[in-house]
């Protein structure tokens, strides 16, 4: 006989609506099934293969009428509601799903996998893969690299169910095909007045079978292909679900796609290795809570800094990809070798931003860290080691160690950040925004030492901008040019009211944003260049021993010019003999035209801009720049 089956409980406990693993998964249900569905699917792949692993999500509407026993179910929603009537949650929840019955279509999402296994085992009783998801709870058979490890993944689709139920169908390697449902309510009185258990089963009912024969379900159930069907029945759409799957799978899978291990299709969106990058810019890139993206590129920027260790610590090997970026969110995506990301390592004490890619390859390193998993699978936590738990502490510090060390060991001319205390930038000079904090930079500048003595001379003040940058060599210089240097002159009497310095006006004359200033020894530039100004100049010497100075502005134009660098000197300046010239951030060199004058820059207006220059010589001097429209 083939039908719905709640077994009794024997007057035994009685099962509520409070479904623990359920609930698990409520809080992001979309996102929680597209983790937990995917991860078993890789879990499934077919050993071997060269073809990825690929998984679809397709909503469908099945009629009413197809619906397995579908007046068998119904009488079982009502009799869950009589039973709860007092409580007022399950009462609710029992009256909606009535309704998603009486609907003449019912909405499905159906997930199916492809170059999987299938679910094996369906013709046995017990520790097979199909009795595992079907029957067992909080029980895992799964290989030391799996992803999954407690059994709470299979609650994920039920949390998506407006009347919690699924039905799975499969074919596995061997050919077997089964099909059967679950529903995960709540104990009843069925109709001979018996208390049942919660969770009930349709197919044989005696023994509570699968189904083994397809020609006694309806076609829209059939599956011709090796693989899994999951059927969500009244899946709760929500608001966007394809979004939040396809942001879901970007998020959390971007590693197996991006080595071609996974396809996924989310209705008419394909996600492989190919798609990936558009992908990321179309739905990740512009979310500052999703970080993929820089991850992603972090894993293949040719800038990218590649770290690795064979065998880690005895566990094997373990790889490491980090990228500098200016607004990058100093996170790593720590990932085993089934391609999801399990969290998102923070705490870095460096000031350089940047995003990276931890990868744990070793089978002993997976097999160690899957066992220090919550059933969330989103931490690794040493206590739930309980062979040691003393050794897992000590292998989780050291691999941060290693990631740590990795992270300083990149070029001191990254290492740097700024700090925007809300309310405090309005008592400080500009110019300290980005002071170094490296510890060669600091005693190299006197930070970290005890105060000097300081002698106080009155002073007539200057309007004149000078300070000074951070580096790494980069571009080769091209010598023998003589040409002008400009100096951006900013007014100090922004407020209105006279000119304090009689001298500016006549430095200044004929150009009211302080334009260009002839050099004696360097000449000037050309009359059909307009000046760029140049507002918040900011330099400072990162080394004086390699000549590296950081210098930042932000033009008030957008377009394309020349900037042009002296050294500034008691008696006047002379061109900066520049020996390269780099955006900081993305490296990009920047071609030097002349002694003292680099560029094309593209100049954006109000836009921040920063680059690394270094000298030809170890030199400590003051610069000053300004910058001319080609």
């Amino acid at each position: 006989m083939i039908g719905w089956n709640f077994p009794l409980n024997n007057d035994g406990e009685v099962d509520g609506f409070s479904n623990a693993g359920i609930e698990t998964f409520r809080g992001n249900p979309w996102e929680s099934l597209a983790r937990e569905i995917i991860q078993n699917s890789l879990d499934a792949g077919l050993p071997g293969s060269e073809r990825p692993v690929e998984v679809h999500f397709k909503l469908q509407y099945l009629p009413v009428d197809i619906f397995p026993d579908k007046d068998s179910f119904i009488e079982i929603l009502n009799l869950c509601l009589d039973f709860w009537m007092d409580n007022a949650k399950t009462k609710k929840f029992f009256e909606k799903a009535l309704n998603v019955m009486k609907l003449p279509k019912i909405p499905v999402l159906m997930i199916s996998d492809y170059n999987t296994t299938g679910l094996t085992g369906s013709d046995e009783d017990h520790g097979t893969n199909w009795h595992n998801l079907i029957k067992s709870v909080g029980a895992s058979d799964k290989s030391p690299g799996a992803g999954g490890s407690y059994g709470i993944g299979k609650h994920a689709p039920f949390a998506c169910s407006q009347i919690r139920t699924v039905f799975y169908g499969t074919k596995d390697i061997t050919g077997k095909t089964a099909f059967q449902g679950v529903s995960k309510l709540v104990t009843h009185r069925n109709k001979n007045g018996e208390t049942t258990q919660g969770t009930g089963y349709y197919g044989v009912v005696k023994r509570n079978q699968p189904i083994f024969d397809y020609s006694k379900i309806d076609k829209f159930f059939y599956r011709n292909k090796i693989g899994t069907d999951i059927f969500i029945m009244g899946f709760n759409k929500g608001d966007n679900w394809e979004l939040r799957i396809i942001k879901s799978v970007l998020e959390n899978f971007f590693v197996a796609i991006k080595e071609d291990r996974l396809v996924v299709k989310v209705e008419n969106t394909v996600i492989n290795s190919l798609s990936l990058p558009d992908l990321l810019d179309e739905y990740i890139n512009s979310d500052d809570n999703c970080l993929s993206g820089k991850y992603y590129k972090a894993l293949v920027s040719p800038e990218k800094h590649y770290f690795y260790e064979d065998d880690f610590e005895g566990l094997g090997r373990i790889e490491l990809y980090i990228l500098p970026e200016r607004d990058y969110p100093k996170r790593v995506a720590m990932v085993r070798n089934t391609g999801m990301k399990i969290y998102d390592k923070g705490h870095f004490r460096t000031p350089m931003k940047f995003a990276g890619v931890m990868i744990a390859k070793g089978s002993k390193m997976n097999e160690f860290l899957r066992s220090l998993e919550p059933p969330s699978h989103d931490d690794w936590q040493p206590e739930r080691y309980e062979e040691n738990p003393d050794y897992a502490q000590r292998i989780l510090k050291k691999l941060n160690t290693w990631i740590n060390e990795k992270v300083r060991s990149i070029s001191f001319t990254n290492d740097f950040e700024e700090l925007d205390i809300e309310g405090i930038s309005q008592y400080l000079p500009d110019d300290l925004d980005e002071i170094p904090i490296t510890s060669e930079v600091g005693k190299s500048e006197g930070e970290r030492t005890l105060p000097k003595k300081v002698e106080i001379v009155d002073i007539l003040p200057r309007n004149v901008q000078i300070i000074t940058a951070a580096g790494s060599e980069a571009a080769a210089a091209d010598e023998g040019n003589k040409g002008a240097l400009l100096i951006n002159r900013t007014r100090d009497n922004d407020s209105g009211g006279g000119n304090p310095y009689p001298e500016e006006s006549e430095i200044n004359e004929g150009n009211e944003n302080g334009g260009s200033i002839p050099d004696q020894r360097g000449g000037t530039p050309t009359t059909s260049e307009k000046p760029i100004n140049l507002k918040k100049i900011r330099i400072y010497c990162l080394s004086s021993d390699l000549g590296i100075y950081n210098v930042s502005f932000e033009p008030d134009l957008d377009g394309k010019g020349f900037l042009y660098v002296n050294i500034v000197g008691e008696v006047g300046r002379e061109p900066a003999p520049i020996k390269s010239a780099v955006y900081k951030g993305s490296g990009e060199r920047i071609n030097i035209v002349q002694t003292g004058k680099i560029g094309p820059v593209k100049f954006k207006a109000e836009v921040r801009q920063t680059l690394v220059i270094t000298l030809n010589d170890s030199l400590r001097c003051a610069l000053e720049v300004s910058a001319n429209e080609n």
